[in-house]
């Protein structure tokens, strides 16, 4: 494994982070944020491969999807909690929206030895790794990619814009691109979302749910990610009696957002 040199000037292995996430973009971006500190990573895209890279690395800190499509991150925890000795007390993070005391205390009680907010950004991100592993972010050759914020005063509560600007500061000209498929495919992904709803499709409520949460995500768009979750978990645990009134909630935020979203990508475009 790559080493690097410790304050004593001896040689001190580098630390190992898995990173389970499903969505490829996040996945992405939690990658480019990790290059800041001094370790190595590795993702896997579902719980499954969590388990299987357990198996074979001893990792020394896990960020932990919990809201994963086959396996979620609460089972894989509970499995890679008996792979080993070593994954006894490795730090295992979860990686969720769901912040409130009852669901933070809900993850310790499955074994998971913190919570860090999505939309993971710098600071929960270096929070995280500065309590659990004493990494502090790097300076030398990180620079601050300047990039003009664009809003207006009117747009201000629409999205989160310090998810919007970073990530879009990460992820380059890809962020164009990704905005763009977004919006081309979001009114297409409500409609099925409403199909399943209407359908009572438990299954396919917590599928195309989690898509549009995950990409809703990436853009700021709180609101609309935070709704999509709470419908997915409906699906997941199959109630879905109030599934049409908080679709209805939804469907106002993303048209909200969507037009402020649509107005970014246009200005970004004439911006270049």
């Amino acid at each position: 494994m790559t080493s690097a040199k410790d304050k004593q000037g001896q040689t001190s292995p580098r630390n190992h982070i898995l990173v389970v996430e499903d969505n490829p973009v996040m996945g992405s971006i939690i990658g480019k944020l990790l290059t800041r500190f001094d370790l190595t990573y590795h993702i896997a895209q579902n719980g499954q491969e969590a388990i299987d890279s357990a198996r074979k690395a001893s990792y020394d800190l896990i960020l932990m999807d919990i809201m994963m499509p086959k396996m979620g991150g609460v089972t894989a925890t509970r499995a890679i909690r008996k792979v080993s000795e070593h994954y006894t007390t490795t730090p295992i993070i979860a990686v969720t929206a769901r912040v409130s005391d009852r669901a933070i205390e809900e993850y310790l009680q499955e074994g998971m030895s913190g919570v860090i907010k999505k939309p993971i950004n710098r600071v929960n991100l270096a929070t995280v790794l500065s309590e659990h592993l004493g990494l502090e972010e790097e300076t030398n050759g990180v620079t601050n990619e300047d990039h003009t914020d664009i809003y207006d005063e009117d747009d201000l509560d629409a999205l989160n814009w310090e998810t919007f600007n970073e990530y879009r500061a990460l992820l380059g000209d890809k962020f164009g691109y990704i905005l763009k498929d977004y919006l081309t495919a979001g009114p297409d992904m409500l409609a099925e979302i409403s199909g399943a709803v209407i359908d009572d499709n438990a299954a396919q409520i917590q599928f195309l749910c989690h898509k549009l949460k995950s990409t809703a995500q990436i853009f700021g768009a709180d609101s609309v990610a935070d709704l999509a979750a709470k419908l997915e978990i409906m699906g997941k645990r199959q109630e879905t009696e109030h599934a049409s009134a908080i679709f209805n909630e939804l469907h106002i935020a993303y048209e909200r957002t969507q037009r402020v979203l649509r107005r970014k990508y246009i200005l970004m475009q004439n911006m270049g």
